[in-house]
């Protein structure tokens, strides 16, 4: 599950390349999952039947995880290109035969609002995966940039700089309905708008990131296959 860079004012490669530096990047993740911005990111969202509810205690859970031990936040060695932040869900081998434990939160950098964002993003499912939520992996993608949208949009980021391709622009859509709905000082949790959410989904669904795996429309939306959510 690796998310795919914007245009915001993240940092290079290298932020966080010793054991010091590791610690600095775990409390700045810690700082970002226990922030003013998460705690305001609450909506719900139909999937087959029923609905996912996303609340700021999402992000506080993953948060005690890492605290805990149970998730490892690290920099990456062997990301591709483009790709700022990734949860992995289950171990993986590098190209150089070391591993990547499960349950680990690869981030290159949390220095400014968009690293920001994508720590949110990624750490959505890494709460997906240890709460062993089942949905899709099509909604489980499409939430996260929710996640995303709503922090950026909350943070101040200006749209241009984030806003820049038609995954970034679906969710920001239903970032901004949702933000209505908050505005009204309704302490609810809303849904999300209908069109705007299967807007996104189809977005998704036709990346090409996403369209040949478990979030692609065919796998994922019609199909409801999903990211493997063992704890």
């Amino acid at each position: 599950m690796n998310l795919p860079t914007g245009n915001g004012d993240h940092h290079p490669w290298g932020s966080a390349n010793n054991e010091d530096d590791q610690m600095s990047l775990r409390s700045r993740v810690l700082d970002v999952l226990n922030g003013p911005a998460v705690a305001r990111i609450r909506f719900r969202f139909p999937i087959r039947g029923s609905h996912v509810t996303i609340a700021p205690q999402t992000f506080h859970h993953v948060a005690r995880a890492i605290r805990l031990g149970r998730v490892t936040v690290r920099p990456p060695t062997d990301l591709a290109a483009g790709v700022a932040a990734q949860y992995n869900d289950v171990a993986r081998t590098r190209a150089d035969g070391t591993a990547v434990a499960a349950n680990t939160l690869e981030v290159v950098s949390a220095a400014g609002r968009m690293d920001e964002a994508y720590i949110v993003h990624e750490s959505l499912h890494a709460a997906y995966d240890l709460l062993r939520t089942g949905l899709d992996a099509n909604a489980e993608e499409a939430s996260a940039y929710v996640c995303t949208a709503l922090y950026c949009r909350m943070t101040g980021l200006p749209r241009p700089r984030w806003a820049n391709g038609p995954i970034y622009a679906n969710a920001a859509e239903v970032a901004k309905t949702l933000l209505s709905q908050y505005q009204k000082g309704d302490p609810g949790i809303p849904w999300v708008g209908e069109s705007e959410w299967r807007m996104l989904r189809t977005g998704v669904g036709f990346h090409p990131v996403y369209t040949s795996g478990p979030a692609g429309i065919l796998t994922g939306w019609l199909l409801g296959q999903q990211y493997t959510h063992d704890g």
